[in-house]
């Protein structure tokens, strides 16, 4: 019992991470400002609409259709859309217009780049200048436009009680497992009461666990070619294989990144928890005598850890998910 209540701690340290944030892509405003950038030194030419040369308002025209959207041609008429802009609220992407230049009134569009600058197709060719240059652009500064539409934040669902997640509906297969391990606050989920139920669990993550559960620690450096000294996970990997809870692949590697399969799973659990062999409870269609997860998945469904599926299958080389660990840790804790 003392090595289950320590086990149950360590996935708890496990899942209590918290979300990571993944670094989302560039706005249109961004990827205009970039595209734009491309083009600098391109001549001018009155009309142009290509590469080959542009006049203002055709390299705003040219740039705005690499992102999907078709502008009209004529600085005036481009003055005409989108929404007014002050100065100070400037961003990438923005459209700026400049009047009396070669005639009266808007007469010379581009595009705001940040940091007060702006780049456009003027006589000498596409190039980056100050909205507010002192010799030019900044005493026929006309104002702004943003033709970009904003887009709208979307307020991050509301917190539920221990236990719920907005993604673990209330006939969720692993619903009860979930919610009674959370309440207990051996899992917790992520930001905004979400569980992330599908999401996968790493061969490095499980070694890290099982090394701190059972206070491991290695004796030598790492033995696999795909794991560096390095690794974050190097020395939970080498300890836990010395202990003999994992074993690598014939070629010579570990694989700390992938995910761990429901046969590792078998494997893990029957060493961890020392689970006994038991009268097996049947034979499974994808799981022949001859599988080198045989004996541990017929003792972790024996002892009713683990099933099979509805079509007696086991699909022992299926990535485990959150829900199944869940369901797994949960059984194995409280049988």
């Amino acid at each position: 019992m003392k090595k289950r209540i320590s086990v149950l701690l360590s996935f708890m340290l496990f899942f209590s991470l918290a979300s990571q944030v993944s670094a989302s892509e560039s706005g249109d405003g961004d990827k205009v400002t970039s595209i734009a950038m491309q083009y600098q030194g391109v001549p001018y030419k009155w009309g142009g609409t290509t590469p080959s040369g542009f006049d203002c308002s055709g390299f705003i025209l040219y740039v705005f259709d690499q992102i999907g959207m078709d502008l009209p041609h004529g600085s005036a008429d481009q003055f005409n859309i989108g929404t007014s802009v002050s100065k100070s609220n400037l961003q990438p992407g923005d459209l700026v217009f400049f009047k009396n230049t070669y005639k009266q009134g808007i007469s010379h569009t581009g595009i705001y780049i940040g940091n007060d600058q702006f780049i456009s197709a003027a006589n000498s060719g596409v190039k980056v200048d100050s909205i507010n240059d002192p010799y030019y652009w900044g005493a026929k500064y006309a104002g702004a436009k943003r033709v970009i539409k904003e887009e709208e934040k979307t307020p991050p669902p509301a917190t539920l009680p221990t236990g719920q997640y907005h993604d673990v509906s209330a006939k969720y297969w692993a619903k009860d497992e979930i919610e009674y391990l959370s309440k207990k606050g051996i899992i917790n989920g992520y930001q905004y009461s979400m569980f992330k139920p599908d999401s996968t669990v790493t061969r490095a993550e499980v070694a890290k666990m099982l090394s701190e559960t059972f206070d491991l620690k290695s004796s030598k450096g790492t033995t696999f070619s795909d794991v560096s000294t390095s690794h974050w996970a190097n020395e939970y990997i080498t300890a836990a294989t010395e202990k003999g809870l994992f074993v690598g692949y014939g070629s010579g590697k570990f694989n700390p990144d992938s995910p761990i399969t429901r046969g590792e799973i078998a494997a893990l659990f029957n060493r961890a928890f020392n689970l006994t062999s038991q009268e097996t409870t049947g034979h499974f269609n994808d799981l022949p005598d001859s599988h080198w997860a045989y004996d541990d998945v017929q003792t972790l469904t024996a002892s009713s850890i683990a099933t099979g599926y509805s079509n007696n299958t086991f699909q022992p080389n299926k990535e485990t998910k959150r829900s199944e660990f869940s369901v797994f840790l949960y059984r194995a804790l409280t049988q």
